[in-house]
């Protein structure tokens, strides 16, 4: 068995394969837990073996009769509990475990009105930026620049985001970049291209159609699309929205951590 956390989020996995096990173990090292699990996955191997396909997809969780969520891909499926805090995976490899945590840590983060982002966060004196847009927007290439000069990055393709009191936590997960470490969110933007690094105030409006469309969305229905709505909101309305104007050089790194040590 191998134990998680993720954003504060506890869950087990239980492998039918050994060596699938063992293998996430290694890759999830720098997040497992001894504590008590919230959440248990078990991992099953597939009766028929089913070749991956070239080009993976996540897929839209589809709701089921009596609740609950089902996944499918064309070498995989998932269930998932109605409360989230169960599932079961049949199929190999890595991809079908991340796809169904990925759903059940956004479920959780929607829970506690949060959200699961597909962007960059990384951290400063304690304040985390966070910067999402679609793939080739800069984020993996600002969070090299900030990881070069010395930087903390929380994460660099899923970032969870929740509410506390009188603020918000950003915290990094496992996948391609990631660190088990959190920060107070003050600054919620987009990125842009230019020869020279500066950032600029921006509308929550420009900001908020960007960041709905890079938020996983855990259930597509009235209830999940209501929830993103309102937690976009909230983020928005409590951290500063701005646009980052960066080279690809160093000042880029100077820029970030003069507007953190503002904020």
């Amino acid at each position: 068995m191998v134990t998680l956390s993720l954003a504060g989020w506890t869950v087990e996995l239980e492998f039918e394969d050994p060596v699938l096990g063992a293998w996430v173990a290694r890759t999830y090292a720098a997040f497992g837990t001894s504590g008590p699990a919230q959440a248990r996955v078990r991992v099953l191997r597939p009766e028929v073996f089913r070749p991956a396909p070239g080009v993976r997809t996540f897929p839209e969780p589809r709701p089921v009769p009596g609740g609950g969520l089902r996944l499918e891909g064309e070498d995989y499926g998932a269930d998932i509990d109605p409360k989230g805090e169960g599932a079961t995976v049949t199929g190999e490899g890595r991809f079908p475990v991340d796809t169904v945590l990925k759903v059940m840590l956004a479920g959780h983060l929607a829970r506690c009105g949060g959200l699961l982002v597909h962007g960059v966060a990384v951290e400063h004196l304690g304040r985390a930026a966070l910067w999402t847009g679609p793939s080739g927007a800069g984020k993996s290439t600002l969070g090299a620049l900030w990881a070069r000069a010395g930087g903390t990055v929380l994460a660099d393709e899923l970032v969870a985001v929740w509410p506390e009191e009188g603020g918000w936590r950003a915290a990094g997960t496992p996948w391609n970049v990631g660190v088990p470490r959190e920060a107070g969110l003050r600054v919620v933007g987009l990125l842009g291209w230019a020869e020279t690094s500066h950032w600029e105030p921006l509308g929550a409006g420009e900001v908020a159609r960007v960041l709905l469309l890079n938020a996983l969305l855990p259930e597509s229905s009235a209830a999940g699309r209501h929830h993103l709505l309102r937690a976009s909101s909230r983020i928005l309305s409590d951290n500063q929205t701005v646009r980052l104007i960066f080279a690809r050089e160093p000042s880029a790194a100077d820029v970030i951590r003069a507007g953190l040590e503002r904020g």
